[in-house]
């Protein structure tokens, strides 16, 4: 059973470094040949220039805003992805614009879920962090019941760990409301950038700065992956031995 657990973990590994290999090479590829893409492509290029000139057009911006605000209100509910929402307000408004409004939302979004946590509880991550396996994660996570910081920073940094999902089970435990929304802006905040310069480059989906933009997303993202798992395969084996230790003194514990 352990020697299967171990092959599982240094399979997923496997495949996570492969595909981040994959993506990157073919990245680094386009890259390489970008003007002459540019070039191949000049009529999707030129569209999606018109597409941006006539939102620039547009009258009113207060509307746009409330759209967007609707579709983080969505979000609080259905698994949009946060990244494609920073996103559209890169596309619709000037970087430093956009910033700001991905910025205010973020923070209601999180808002949102430390509430429901509050009052419904930790959800699906309560639930999977109830797995014995997974004990030594909500140990480390909950921090002797008040939280575990760093946890909470890494967590936003972190693009594979689910954000909706952490805010629940921080605000299950009560944590401090105020440090909970600072250190969820200050992990999420480079995220934040990236996602919403993607935005404001996606018109020309071939210049070098979009394409050198997705390989930090790709590279981190798959990174963050196989960091974990590795951890994870490291604290599982930890607990492992420490529960046969236990078992073996239990076995030969003499009862008076």
């Amino acid at each position: 059973m352990k020697q299967q657990k171990r092959h599982q973990t240094n399979l997923i590994s496997l495949v996570t470094l492969l595909v981040m290999t994959a993506l990157l090479v073919f990245l680094s590829i386009v890259l390489y040949n970008h003007s002459k893409l540019e070039i191949r492509f000049d009529t999707l290029i030129n569209w999606l220039n018109q597409i941006d000139d006539a939102i620039v057009n547009l009258d009113s911006d207060i509307e746009i805003i409330v759209c967007i605000f609707a579709l983080y209100i969505a979000k609080c509910q259905l698994p949009i992805p946060m990244g494609f929402l920073c996103v559209i307000s890169g596309i619709v408004f000037p970087i430093t614009q956009a910033v700001i409004i991905n910025l205010v939302f973020c923070v209601f979004f999180f808002t949102v879920k430390y509430v429901e946590g509050q009052f419904i509880g930790g959800g699906w991550t309560g639930m999977i962090l109830g797995i014995k396996q997974l004990h030594f994660v909500r140990d480390w996570i909950q921090f002797k019941g008040n939280g575990n910081p760093y946890v909470l920073f890494v967590s936003r940094l972190v693009p594979s760990i689910p954000l909706g999902m952490v805010s629940k089970y921080y605000g299950s435990m009560k944590y401090d409301f105020v440090y909970y929304t600072c250190l969820s802006i200050l992990g999420f905040a480079p995220r934040l950038f990236i996602y919403t310069k993607i935005g404001s480059a996606i018109y020309n989906p071939f210049s070098v700065q979009f394409i050198v933009l997705l390989m930090i997303i790709v590279a981190f993202t798959c990174i963050s992956v196989f960091t974990f798992n590795i951890f994870y395969g490291i604290k599982s084996k930890q607990m492992n031995q420490t529960l046969l230790i236990y078992s073996e003194k239990e076995k030969y514990k003499i009862v008076l």
